[in-house]
């Protein structure tokens, strides 16, 4: 099913622990990204629905943010990502999860360990996705969930990328991913779709709703967005909650 020319990134692992590097903390983020960002996460973590005492993988854990908003409903977070620096960063951010690194494509740990598993934007910088989705199966409970956010629709333009100097896809993001295309990649490796979620809808964004409505409560937002979504359908995030059979 994937049909990206391999090679693409052929040095993945050089490429992703230099961004890793350079992750931002997030409380240096200007306010109107930090309040878009805290909703994306929100959702994702409404998603997953996590009882006290689950485990749970983030992989590709940047800044550790997410973690720690699983650490709050009471999950057992293991945080993983590639490189030893950005780990060490995320640690020093938020250090209630536990910290591993690690390769998607070689989970370091035994099967069906863990309750829920957790992609956000990291499916689409994968040239094989349907190993890393197999890797994440195969450490998931029968019954566990899997929980992925990737950009909507996006459009992929190649730079020159600062650290090889070759042309390289924007952001490393090597697919454009819509409901249908993302389902086909979950559902192939035996994962039933449960929710899918477009949200952060980018004319809001633009107009400063992120900042103008981080007081209100989740579901006034939601509908804010959804509806505008609607109205014009421009949402920045996909985000899908798949269950291992």
């Amino acid at each position: 099913m994937n049909t990206t020319p391999k090679g693409q990134l052929s040095d993945y692992k050089v490429h992703y622990k230099a961004d890793a590097e350079a992750i931002v903390d997030p409380h240096a983020l200007d306010s109107r990204r930090r309040a878009s960002e805290e909703r994306r996460l929100e959702t994702l973590v409404r998603l997953l629905d996590l009882h006290s005492g689950e485990r749970v993988l983030d992989v590709g854990c940047g800044s550790g943010w997410l973690g720690a908003y699983c650490h709050r409903r009471g999950a057992l977070v293991c945080a993983m990502d590639i490189g030893w620096v950005g780990v060490a960063g995320a640690k020093a951010r938020f250090a209630e999860a536990a910290y591993q690194v690690g390769d998607l494509y070689y989970l370091p740990f035994a099967a069906e360990c863990f309750d829920a598993v957790v992609l956000s934007e990291v499916v689409e910088h994968l040239e094989d996705i349907d190993a890393a989705l197999a890797e994440a199966r195969r450490v998931l409970r029968p019954g566990g969930r899997l929980v992925v956010s990737v950009p909507y629709r996006e459009i992929i333009v190649e730079h020159l990328c600062i650290h090889c100097n070759r042309l390289t896809p924007a952001n490393a993001h090597l697919h454009r991913f819509d409901e249908e295309t993302l389902a086909a990649y979950l559902q192939g490796q035996g994962f039933e779709i449960r929710t899918v979620r477009v949200t952060t809808n980018k004319l809001l964004e633009l107009a400063g709703f992120p900042s103008l409505s981080a007081g209100w409560p989740y579901a006034a937002w939601r509908l804010a967005d959804a509806l505008l979504n609607k109205i014009v359908p421009k949402p920045a995030f996909l985000c899908m909650l798949g269950v291992r059979a």
